[in-house]
């Protein structure tokens, strides 16, 4: 399991939007999610990959960046420029 797998919950305009990253260490994959629907899918080819996308009015940005010396991946959201915290790790 990659360390990139990470899944967020944020609060747009008084509704909770999820947001959901897979990736695969084996073959690079990326796939985001917001509710459930994909939303980007790209391969982590080089040391990092930012995806953005709009949630209503606001910008979520995925980062998915090689960590350990390549031989993992960890990802961050930041939402509307700030830094929201994982539910899981």
């Amino acid at each position: 399991m990659s360390e990139a797998n990470n899944a967020w919950r944020v609060d747009v305009d008084g509704q909770q939007r999820d947001i959901e990253v897979e990736h695969s260490t084996m073959t690079g994959k990326i796939v985001v999610r917001l509710d459930g629907q994909v939303m980007d899918e790209e391969r982590l080819w080089f040391s990092k990959e930012r995806m953005e996308f709009p949630v209503g009015a606001h910008t979520a940005r995925v980062t998915v960046e090689y960590a350990y010396g390549g031989f993992a991946a960890r990802s961050a959201l930041h939402f509307d420029g700030r830094y929201v915290e994982p539910l899981r790790r």
